[in-house]
């Protein structure tokens, strides 16, 4: 019969109980890791402590913890790596200003040089239609008898206001010239000829009538040059044009030939 090696024999110690204190002088179980249990104090030759949130800051702090990357690694922001944020964000700033400025230098330019083109264009666009007055006047002139060819005071005087009626038609035109119609005497296109024009006219109408005292009353008649508020003679002026209204202004600007 086999012994079964539950069955304590007569001559086997007494076991202790589950609770029971372990007799005297008996030997206390062990952990195969001494101090492994026990917590401590760090000593001055430890490593630093490494927390759950990242490792201890070489300073002294704690440091500033990043976010998780993704990668399960975590640890403190670099400055290197902010400086060269900063200078990124920076840099994309002062290219942006950059940008900006540079596109409202040139459409400032484009814009600039359409105004020029524009003035080059409208100022000859007003020769073109001042030649082509100057010349439609001309032609007009020639149709009629000249004053200086007429017998007598009454005929001229009818013959100098034919040829004012042949310019009513070129004042018309050049009036809406601009250029033309103004008083500045330093534009090259013409500010202040249509006054010189209406000053001539004036000085024949008054030739013309003083022709007709002469008929009438003996007095003699003179034609007086007219000038312009500078005192200049207005043919100075009116010769500056377009040659064929410089040919027509000198033939007007003496009535008696």
């Amino acid at each position: 019969m086999t012994d079964d090696a539950t069955t304590p024999r007569p001559d086997d110690p007494p076991s202790a109980a589950a609770g029971d204190p372990p007799p005297a002088g008996a030997d206390t179980p062990r952990s195969p890791h001494p101090g492994a249990d026990t917590p401590r104090s760090p000593g001055p030759d430890d490593p630093p402590f490494v927390g759950a949130t990242g490792p201890a800051d070489p300073g002294g702090g704690t440091g500033t913890v990043r976010p998780d990357d993704g990668t399960g690694r975590r640890g403190r922001t670099d400055p290197a790596a902010r400086r060269r944020r900063r200078l990124l964000i920076g840099g994309g700033v002062a290219a942006a200003v950059l940008v900006l400025l540079v596109c409202g230098v040139l459409g400032a330019a484009a814009a600039g040089f359409g105004r020029l083109a524009n003035r080059v264009e409208r100022g000859h666009e007003v020769r073109d239609r001042a030649e082509t007055a100057c010349q439609d006047l001309e032609r007009r002139l020639n149709r009629l008898v000249p004053p200086g060819a007429a017998r007598n005071p009454g005929q001229r005087a009818s013959a100098i206001r034919d040829e004012n009626a042949a310019l009513r038609p070129f004042l018309s035109e050049i009036e809406r010239l601009p250029g033309w119609r103004d008083d500045d005497d330093d534009d090259e296109v013409g500010d202040g000829r249509l006054d010189a024009w209406r000053r001539l006219v004036d000085a024949r109408s008054s030739y013309a009538d003083a022709l007709d005292r002469q008929v009438t009353a003996g007095e003699p008649a003179f034609f007086v040059a007219p000038r312009d508020h500078r005192g200049d003679p207005v043919l100075e002026r009116l010769t500056r044009g377009p040659e064929s209204c410089a040919a027509a202004a000198r033939r007007l600007a003496a009535p008696d030939l």
